[in-house]
């Protein structure tokens, strides 16, 4: 598995209106499509930004790889 070179933060909001971030590990398009994937249907997602590349390196994702943001 190669390391991430671009992950990327999604916004997902539920059918209840919470809002979730995403983080996918792969190109914007492909980032949105990704956590589509895994959310259930009616949730929405917004591109939000993509990450520097020492932010990314933190992460340690491989690439394709998708996570939910929990905060510590």
């Amino acid at each position: 598995m190669q390391p991430a070179q671009e992950i990327h933060l999604v916004r997902v909001t539920t059918a209840d209106g919470v809002v979730q971030i995403w983080l996918a590990a792969s190109s914007p398009g492909e980032a949105l499509d990704e956590v589509l994937d895994v959310i259930p249907e009616g949730w929405t997602v917004q591109l939000v930004r993509r990450l520097d590349a020492d932010q990314a390196a933190a992460l340690n994702m491989t690439t394709g790889e998708i996570r939910r943001y929990r905060p510590l």
